[in-house]
Formats: structure tokens, sequence, C-alpha cells
């Protein structure tokens, strides 16, 4: 199940809510692997028959890729699935296919809601990722929906039934709202607790590794981040609830999925950061950069100089020249272009640096190719970024995963609208992780930078305050 949500009905982004259920097909990358069920699977039989995929189906059952084609063409009904074929998943190695030629055939005219994270960077450039797992994940998922409904921002918050737009599945619309909303007697009550984290003396220590780095010439900016963990119980969507109270943002997400092996994982994000959307031929992208605590007493003097200031604009810059080389690779000549920069947005607990960069989308390139020539996003990674992920793998400990990733869709159209994954809380069992973390340019203070990571956990640590006395 997929949400998305523009919390902020002021902000001049916010459009819909969007909520995908039933998946009847997936595909996610997962351990070296390129997996498919459902309808997804269908398509990429019949693209790629030579290849040998490996089933997770029971040993007692007799479905096989070719049971499944043989069906759908005597049948001659290609969009249905049955709950057993929806269940079985297959795979392949991704030495054996090419994952973005997949993508654009699996994906092509339907809707597909999910994520992309951070190692996919792994697919786009000679790049790795060693570290240990926090979670376990796969780095790429998504779901052709069996449901799917949007509403207006304009609408009531928990009225998703009034004044929507039904585009998948409206008959089933109470099963899924059960699923997602609960009965009015389900708990929600829920219990998080500190677990561990990195400790303050480390933290200084790496950002002054980090500085010393840049001014070698290593590279000019770098984000580095790092993990809380903590303990969870209770149902993951209240958390979601809780997050969205206390400081509603533009591009909020929640979604959960299993694996293959049955082991699931749920996601409550509160983004406030575009990655990229594409509307026809407009492509825009919408980079944070620049952090301020906010309070009741501010006055557009102090976020003026302190937002605005040397090293904030310096770090934003760069952040921006990225993502405007990034959409060249894919944009018609010249129609690269910054409006508006350095807008200030300012939220619950934070004053942020805005800019929109935009360009026009050159007629041979897809909605894949722009996701693969950009992604990561620029302000999740630094400047130079090959440079700035190669120094991410050195000084972080941990495997980002799903942090630092995006959350969104893509439509039949060929459009899509993502998230940037941040401010987000990873669910696995029992344990939560919430990583965070900020850009580090040679005029970093420590301390600062430090205190900046706190103001980020400022979300989640103010919901645990809600339930822990």
């Amino acid at each position: 199940m997929v949400l998305l949500e523009s919390q902020l009905n002021e902000h001049r982004e916010s459009q819909y809510h969007w909520i995908a259920g039933d998946p009847v097909g997936q595909i996610m990358v997962y351990k070296q692997r390129l997996w498919v069920a459902g309808t997804i699977a269908y398509t990429l039989f019949q693209a790629f028959p030579s290849l040998d995929w490996t089933s997770t189906q029971d040993k007692t059952d007799t479905t096989t890729q070719k049971t499944i084609l043989d069906d759908k063409s005597s049948s001659g009904d290609s969009g249905h699935t049955s709950t057993r074929e929806k269940n079985i998943w297959y795979s392949v190695l991704l030495d054996h296919i090419d994952l973005w030629s997949a993508l654009k055939i699996a994906q092509k005219q339907s809707w597909w809601f999910g994520y992309l994270g951070y190692d996919l960077k792994n697919l786009i450039e000679n790049l790795e990722s060693g570290h240990t797992e926090l979670y376990e994940a796969a780095d790429l998922w998504f779901m052709e929906p069996g449901i799917l409904a949007k509403t207006a921002t304009s609408s009531q918050e928990n009225k998703l039934n009034d004044k929507v737009e039904w585009l998948e599945g409206e008959q089933r619309w109470a099963e899924l709202q059960e699923r997602f909303v609960g009965s009015s007697s389900e708990s929600q009550e829920f219990i998080i607790r500190p677990l561990e984290g990195l400790s303050k003396g480390q933290y200084l220590h790496t950002i002054e590794s980090v500085k010393a780095d840049i001014h070698e010439g290593d590279y000019y900016e770098m984000n580095f981040s790092h993990a809380l963990k903590y303990t969870f119980e209770g149902p993951p969507v209240a958390l979601y609830r809780a997050m969205r109270e206390y400081g509603p943002v533009p591009f909020a997400s929640y979604f959960n999925y299993d694996l293959p092996s049955g082991l699931g994982i749920q996601v409550c994000s509160a983004s406030p950061e575009r990655y990229l959307a594409k509307r026809g031929e407009h492509l825009w992208s919408e980079p944070i950069k620049g952090t301020l605590g906010r309070n009741q007493s501010d006055k557009r003097e102090r976020i003026k100089q302190e937002l605005l200031g040397r090293k904030n604009k310096a770090e934003h810059l760069m952040i921006v020249d990225l993502v405007r080389n990034d959409l060249h690779r894919v944009a018609l000549k010249g129609s690269v272009h910054v409006d508006p920069l350095f807008e200030v947005q300012s939220f619950r607990t934070v004053h942020q640096l805005v800019s929109k960069v935009h360009a026009q989308i050159a007629p041979n390139y897809s909605s894949f190719d722009a996701i693969r020539h950009s992604f990561p996003m620029g302000s999740m990674t630094g400047a130079p970024k090959i440079a700035a992920m190669q120094a991410i793998e050195r000084y972080e400990s941990y495997k980002r995963g799903i942090y630092s990733g995006a959350i969104g869709y893509l439509s039949p159209n060929d459009d899509f609208d993502f998230n940037v994954v941040i401010r987000t809380a990873i669910i696995q069992g029992n344990q939560l992780y919430y990583p965070v973390g900020g850009a580090i340019t040679s005029d970093s203070d420590p301390e600062l930078e430090w205190q900046e990571t706190l103001l980020k956990a400022a979300a989640l640590e103010s919901v645990i305050c809600w339930v822990i006395p």
C-alpha cells in the first residue's frame, strides 16, 4: 500500500493526495536480482522470453512461467491476474538483463507507485555499497495498483472518499480504507524508545576529516549522515499520522510491502523536498540546501541574515549547479533555467532554502532516462557527485538503503513525481531507523552541523515526547 500526501494546502506545489493498494503487479531490485510478480512478470516474460526466470513458488505448485503465458494468450486477457499469480515472485540475475530497458518496458502505459533506494546508484555509476544493512529492503520497489484514487489537497484530511477521482478499483475502496485507516476500535497507540546513534565525538571528528578532504580538493561538498535507532511498538500508520499532525509537509508518504522472503517493511516519510517531477515535456527539481531552526519570535531580517548567509548560499548554489548539469543531460538545448532561486520556505520546525530548476525533456528521452541521469539527487550526495558518493562510502558506517532515495509514482502517460527520502522513519520488526544528515563544506562549523542534524530529527523526537512521559 502507498499513500502520497501534499499536506500543506498553502504550499505552491501541493496539489493531490494519492492512495494506491492491492497490487496486481510488483517489481524490485533485491540481492543482485530483478524480481517480478503478477502483471509485471507477464509483461517481462513476453519481452525477454529466453531468460531463465527462477520462481519462489512452492514445489508442489505446478504454475510456471510458460503456464502463465499460455493461459493468458489463450484467454486473451493480459490484464487479469489471479491471486496465485500475484503472489508468485520470479527473479533473474541483474547481470542477465538490462535494468533500465526492463523498467521502461514493464511500466509503459501503467501506474506505478513505490520508491528508488539510494544504493541504486551502484547500477548507474561504477560504485558499491559495502556497509552493513540496518534493515533488509529492496534497492527499488514499485507496484501496479489494483485500487487507485486521488483527491485534491483542498479536501479535508482523512476524507479520501469525498470528491475522489477513481482511477482503479472504486468498488473495493471500503476494503482498502479498512486496511489503511483501520477500524475505530483499533489501538492507535505506539511506543518509541531511543536505542543508539552516532556519538557526538565521532560526528565532530568525521566532519573535521571531511573538511580536510575538501581543503585538499577531493570534492567541494559532501552530505554526511548518521542513523538514529529506536525500538518501536504499535501500528506504523499511527506514527505516520502523528508525524503529519506535528509537522505537515508537501511531499509526505507512507508505504509498506513484503519482500519475497515474507519479511515486511513500513516507511513513514515527512519530506519537505521534491527530487524530480515531469509533466509532459516539463521537468523540474526543487533542491533544498540551507536549514534554520524556526521559533515564534522569528523576524524576516533574522531569517534573511542567517539563512541567506554566505555559507548557506554557497552550498545551495553548488547543488543547484549540480542539478542543472544533471537535467542538461536529457534536456533540449537552452531549456535549463532556475526560477525561483533562494526561495525561503517555512515548516513547523525549520526554515529552508529552496530553488526550482526547470528543463524541457528532449523527445528521445523517457521518464526513466531522466531518473537514471539525475539519481541520486545532488542535495543528498554533494558535489562533484561521484567523488562525494565515494566519500560517503568511506565515512558513513551504514548502508543508506531507502534513506536518500525517492518515493513517488509514474503515470501511464510517462509523467512522474518523486520526493527526497528525508525526515523518514523506516520500520522493520520492532526496530525503527531515522537517518539525519547535512551538507559539509569548507566553511562548516562541526558543532553547528551537529546541532542541525538534531534539528532535523525534531519531528520524530517531538512525537517521542508525546508518547513517552
